[in-house]
């Protein structure tokens, strides 16, 4: 959640005192898993910390999974792809593939503003009440664009429209300039929402009606696969 922590911040944090974390700190900093700016003397994470995080990533059976999958349908039909899993009241990010032409934004690892993005939508609508009711005591409705839908009613209706016709849309919600429509991955298991998974286009190359008529059938195959996927490696 934070790039950077001050050591009075790491102690209080930790619960450890100031001399201890001063040690660990040196000593992580010299293997290289931490780095200490030399003007302000905050910390952040090294570059050792960046390839463990990829290692443990990489290592992860369920995207072992997924990412042929979608690699071969982003392919096939030139489509940036995304993929999440659900956590709590967030999705975790498991899987990009983006094409060039896409407008390039950064995905954060932990998503929490879902009602803005087709796959927080795509997970949303399949919630019943009683958990709906529990995403939406936690569930700030910001407004990151003109189009992004910040009213309770009208979301419960959009959410409505996405599980009667089987995707969610979101048209420019999340960021200007970005289409995207989603569709639930589900555990066949249990039967509940595990996360979620879209096909991402760039609104100066495609319309909305243009991706609802081409590329929903791919998408719904897509989650469907990766559904099963998700199942097996429960």
């Amino acid at each position: 959640d934070h790039s950077k922590r001050s050591l009075s911040e790491i102690s209080q944090i930790t619960g450890i005192n100031k001399t201890s974390v001063f040690r660990f700190v040196n000593t992580l900093v010299e293997l290289g898993y931490l780095r200490k700016n030399s003007s302000n003397r905050l910390i952040r994470l090294g570059p050792r910390a960046f390839v463990l995080g990829q290692n443990f990533f990489h290592g992860f059976d369920l995207l072992q999974g997924v990412k042929p999958i979608i690699d071969k349908t982003s392919i096939q039909h030139s489509v940036s792809i995304d993929s999440a899993l659900l956590h709590g009241h967030t999705l975790i990010s498991l899987y990009r593939r983006e094409l060039q032409n896409l407008i390039y934004f950064r995905l954060p690892l932990v998503m929490e503003d879902l009602h803005t993005r087709a796959l927080g939508k795509a997970v949303l609508a399949q919630l019943e009440d009683a958990e709906m009711s529990s995403f939406f005591k936690s569930l700030q409705l910001k407004k990151l664009t003109p189009k992004t839908i910040c009213k309770k009613e009208e979301l419960l209706k959009d959410l409505k429209l996405t599980k009667n016709r089987g995707y969610s849309i979101n048209d420019e919600e999340y960021i200007q300039g970005l289409i995207c429509i989603g569709a639930p991955l589900i555990n066949f298991n249990t039967k509940t929402v595990a996360g979620a998974v879209s096909l991402d286009f760039p609104a100066s190359e495609f319309s909305l009606s243009a991706i609802e008529k081409n590329y929903t059938g791919i998408l719904t195959k897509l989650a469907s696969d990766l559904s099963g996927i998700l199942t097996t490696a429960d």
